[in-house]
């Protein structure tokens, strides 16, 4: 069968299919157990038949009859469930894949962790390479240091990320040959942590982290290869067939290019490139150059990425009314004319834009780049997208559907963990936590919601976000505290994020999201029904079969053999 166009009718697809089912080699049949189409038009079946990577018939037993002859068929447990693959709308893959290869020091709380982690890669690596890598959490280790990492590390330059990649902790070499000493001023945008005496501690905030990250040689494709391969496998484990990867640099790209060409590449992804401030518009004529230069069959170019603000838990998030205890309310990361040129631009170019936003006045300055970019432009369907959302302002909650700003949210961040016990509620105080999170009341107001992890700063399984998503609770402890309840979602509200609305969010709803006859036949069997367990089990759900394109690309223990008909 030829390959056809990525907005190829579907209907055309679907009578194509049907007219000649025996005459195509690869057909493969699910049957057995419940077939959760997201489909509104047609929500449930009993079986579905796929032929030459496409959905050829969703139904009843009856209706996948012509697709038997030569065909595999796996009949499936009774209680399993059939959806159709999982969307992430937001995931690191590349990055956090090849910093997977480097020292991680997740979970590292003190000096002798620090010297478990690291004293092995100093003795494998050369003496002149610098140490890099990243994990550490600044809820796990309280007090990061350059003086600290010397002692470990020595006179070799070391360079660490945290998990969220908005802080870097460097030791005294890495801090010398970035030039950083006590007369050294924060860049726009950034900070250098410093003691009481003004000489620098180690710690950078936001884009003083550029003064060190920048001085590291680039990674050996050779490790962005291994990294890929092992992230994309765990990944498709899960059930995830694509996702949006939302701050690509050049070497990603030729990644992602690299392993579509060896034929290694089995999820799609669409990629949105971080313009900075100090770039600005010329950010959009280098973003449509990289769209042209890195498109291939499974990858595309398709979005401008803005970081709007840092963090809540460093005090790095812009927030309307200061800190608790504090004259600060953080800073935002553009001016106001920045991030509306910026917008304009992309929008104009017809290029999606991607906003990090944590703190409430970096999602209204978002929302009012994206509106202006309406009134400059036309009003367009732009799908443009504000990713995280930790603190909302009540006003702001409406203007998601009347701008149609996608929210794109990470459910798995919403119980209450020492992120929030510790570091953020006592910084905003509990009138404004009342507001962590708000995804229910977006939803009350009509906002289109698509679910994603942020991997590596937390886990990529979907199931684990879509039980959080539901219960605001910690999955490890089901009895216990429930973050700001008013805000939780239902169970198809969160398939709906991973399926129908991340397909929507790609500018891909005619192909995928919905298991409907004509789409490409990226499937996902579970092992329970998710409609039929605890909120509190769901996370213990596994993949029994990943389909990408109509081929297994993951068979997961308990899944029975397929017979050939």
């Amino acid at each position: 069968m030829p390959v056809l166009p990525r907005r190829y009718s579907l209907i055309a697809v679907a009578v194509a299919l049907l007219s000649s089912a025996s005459a195509y080699a690869d057909t493969i049949v699910l049957r057995g157990a419940r077939v959760l189409t997201m489909d509104e038009a047609k929500p449930e079946a009993e079986a579905i038949a796929l032929v030459d990577g496409r959905i050829a018939a969703v139904g009843s037993a009856a209706d996948v009859e012509p697709f038997l002859k030569g065909a595999r068929v796996y009949d499936l447990p009774a209680g399993a469930l059939v959806l159709p693959g999982f969307q992430d709308s937001h995931n690191h893959l590349i990055w956090s894949a090849a910093q997977a290869e480097n020292i991680s020091l997740t979970d590292v709380s003190d000096e002798a962790g620090l010297r478990a982690a690291i004293e092995p890669a100093m003795a494998a690596l050369p003496k002149d390479a610098w140490l890099r890598g990243g994990g550490w959490s600044v809820a796990v280790y309280k007090d990061p240091s350059a003086a600290v990492l010397d002692k470990v590390t020595g006179d070799r330059p070391a360079y660490f990320e945290d998990v969220d990649g908005h802080s870097g902790w460097a030791n005294s070499a890495a801090l010398k040959a970035a030039g950083i000493d006590a007369a050294s001023k924060d860049p726009e945008g950034g900070r250098i942590e410093r003691d009481a005496q003004g000489n620098p501690t180690g710690m950078l905030r936001e884009n003083a982290m550029a003064l060190v990250a920048d001085l590291l040689p680039d990674y050996p494709d050779s490790q962005v290869d291994i990294g890929l391969e092992k992230a994309q496998a765990e990944a498709i484990s899960y059930g995830v067939t694509a996702f949006i990867d939302p701050a690509v640099e050049e070497w990603m790209l030729k990644g992602y290019q690299r392993a579509d060409a060896a034929g290694t590449l089995k999820l799609r992804v669409e990629a949105a490139v971080t313009v900075a401030a100090e770039e600005g518009v010329a950010g959009v004529k280098r973003t449509l150059d990289l769209k042209n230069r890195y498109a291939s069959p499974h990858l595309e170019v398709t979005s401008i990425k803005l970081f709007v603000d840092g963090v809540i838990e460093t005090g790095t998030a812009a927030l309307l009314e200061a800190y608790v205890g504090s004259n600060s309310a953080g800073e935002l990361l553009y001016t106001p004319e920045q991030l509306n040129a910026i917008a304009i631009a992309g929008d104009k170019a017809n290029l999606q834009l991607h906003a990090h936003a944590i703190g409430d006045r970096a999602v209204r300055a978002a929302l009012d780049a994206y509106e202006a970019a309406q009134k400059a432009n036309g009003v367009r369907d732009s799908r443009h997208q504000i990713t995280h959302l930790e603190l909302v302002d009540p006003a702001d909650i409406g203007r998601f559907k009347q701008l149609g700003v996608i929210a794109n949210i990470q459910a798995l961040w919403a119980y209450p963990d020492t992120y929030i016990v510790d570091l953020t509620r006592p910084k905003l105080g509990p009138e404004r936590s009342e507001w962590l999170y708000p995804f229910g009341a977006l939803k009350k107001a009509g906002a289109t919601i698509a679910g994603s992890s942020d991997w590596s700063v937390s886990s990529m399984n979907p199931l684990e976000a879509i039980q959080t998503g539901v219960t605001r609770q910690d999955i490890a402890d089901p009895q216990g505290a429930v973050l700001t309840p008013q805000h939780k979602l239902d169970l198809m509200d969160m398939l709906r994020a991973y399926t129908v609305n991340g397909a929507y969010a790609a500018f891909d709803e005619a192909e995928s999201g919905t298991l409907t006859s004509g789409k490409r036949a990226d499937v996902v069997v579970l092992d329970k029904d998710l409609t039929k367990i605890a909120p509190t089990e769901i996370a213990s759900a596994k993949a029994l079969l990943t389909m990408i394109d109509g081929m297994p690309a993951y068979e997961g223990e308990g899944l029975p053999k397929p017979t050939q008909q």
